[in-house]
């Protein structure tokens, strides 16, 4: 007995094509969330089992990016904080930080904690980093929100695709001029 292979519809193509980009754009979403969780998890480690110590502000600036130089309107990119503190040899370390509250000034003393192995991955502590669950729910609340929009463009464009193809089976749909 042989088996017929049924013919595959343009409207088949379509659906593998936008449900593949679609797809895509998931994937692309959850290795951004991959980095985001190791960030995190880096973080909340040195933070929970480094040492602390305290670190001077010594400079803070933009950096500067092709898209930041237009004219009009402000600067695209957050401020970075240039820190310096006295590592577990003695010697002066210093390490850039984006996560530094916006109203430090040059000369400001903050706490920092890092691993003695390696004290320029040092990281600024705000408040009480050990308890805070916000920034991880948050950021698991999100990925949830960006999971169910994806799902719902999914099925209302398979929907969309589908209904169009059973509109254009049918012969009055197709009106000649």
């Amino acid at each position: 007995m042989r088996f017929r292979r049924r013919a595959v519809t343009v409207f088949e193509v379509l659906t593998a094509v936008f449900l593949g980009a679609v797809g895509l754009v998931v994937l692309l979403g959850c290795f951004l969330m991959g980095f985001a969780v190791i960030a995190g998890i880096r973080r909340r480690r040195v933070v929970r089992v480094g040492e602390r110590t305290t670190a001077r502000c010594i400079r803070s600036h933009r950096p500067a990016h092709p898209a930041s130089t237009r004219s009009s309107g402000p600067p695209r990119s957050r401020q970075r904080f240039v820190l310096e503190f006295r590592g577990p040899d003695g010697g002066l370390v210093r390490f850039e930080d984006d996560s530094t509250p916006a109203t430090t000034r040059e000369g400001d003393e903050l706490t920092v904690a890092y691993l003695p192995a390696r004290p320029e991955r040092a990281v600024v502590v705000i408040g009480d980093e050990q308890t805070n669950w916000a920034e991880p729910v948050q950021m698991l609340a999100a990925f949830c929100v960006f999971l169910i929009v994806m799902a719902g463009i999914a099925f209302i464009g398979v929907e969309v695709l589908r209904d169009y193809a059973s509109a254009a089976s049918d012969p009055g749909f197709w009106i000649e001029p």
